[in-house]
């Protein structure tokens, strides 16, 4: 079976303190994209499992192991169950897009079906806490809010539309450690960007949903690696609005008018020697 892995982006993303598992407590407003790799995945009954990312830590695998050990107990015969997974890439590693995760939501997702498991997209996004802390949002698709370290995931009403976007890659790696551990983190009772984002999503207006893109993470990331800021003037001075790194980085995006308005912009940047997509948020 074929399938799509869908990157996503954070419209906006709030960061609060240390849990007590080490992670940062998080507050986001997530949207998938319809910039996507491609699967291709072929059931076995020899029980093996394989992938050619080629990645040590290979989230694909690990979500097809974790859902497998979730429904076969010793002896089995669902613990014979295997696939071959083969991933065509074209997600940039490393910009805060989840294309690992969205490569783990997609097997759960595909595999719940080859393997005849019926589980829901709730129970899936159970099983994703446990690959990866984006791989629920990913999992349960549309718009989402996403909080704590990424396992608690609550569906959005979907915006009457798609967003046009515009989504830029410096072409800089950026350390999610380092940036995380430069960040000034919020106070729990702090003023809600989600709920500033929920409510303009519900609106429909472009001006205000592009005035709530806001990431707590862009600051120490443009720290980190300067480069990130000239790709978001560059997208500014492109007639962008809402402009705004995504994730820990350090891919960005901005909000454009229409279709038409997204892909001349993006040609334009591409033109410069800028890696940029017009993509579409999807419902």
């Amino acid at each position: 079976m074929r399938a799509y892995a869908y990157a996503k982006v954070n419209l906006t993303l709030e960061v609060f303190g240390r849990r007590n598992d080490g992670y940062h407590a998080l507050r986001s407003v997530v949207a998938p994209i319809s910039l996507a790799d491609e699967l291709e995945i072929e059931t076995t009954e020899d029980g093996a499992l394989s992938s050619d990312t080629g990645y040590d830590d290979d989230l694909c695998l690990k979500a097809a192991r974790v859902l497998r050990s979730l429904v076969a107990g010793p002896g089995d015969l669902a613990s014979r169950k295997g696939a071959v997974i083969r991933v065509s890439k074209r997600i940039p590693a490393g910009g805060g897009l989840g294309g690992g995760s969205a490569d783990a939501a997609a097997v759960l997702r595909t595999l719940n079906d080859l393997w005849g498991l019926n589980l829901s997209r709730v129970d899936l996004a159970e099983v994703g806490a446990q690959v990866g802390s984006d791989v629920p949002a990913l999992v349960m698709g549309g718009f989402v809010l996403m909080e704590g370290r990424g396992e608690k995931v609550t569906p959005l009403p979907n915006p009457a539309a798609g967003l046009n976007l515009v989504l830029a890659n410096p072409g800089v790696p950026c350390s999610t450690k380092e940036v995380y551990a430069r960040c000034e983190t919020r106070q729990v009772d702090a003023p809600s960007a989600a709920d500033r984002m929920v409510a303009a999503l519900s609106s429909g207006e472009l001006g205000r949903i592009a005035a709530a893109a806001e990431n707590d993470l862009q600051a120490p990331a443009i720290k980190l690696c300067p480069e990130i800021a000239d790709v978001l003037a560059s997208l500014r001075t492109a007639g962008l609005t809402g402009v705004t790194m995504t994730g820990s980085g350090s891919c960005v995006f901005g909000l454009a008018e229409n279709e038409d308005s997204a892909m001349r912009i993006s040609a334009r940047l591409a033109s410069r020697g800028i890696q940029a997509w017009a993509v579409q948020t999807l419902l």
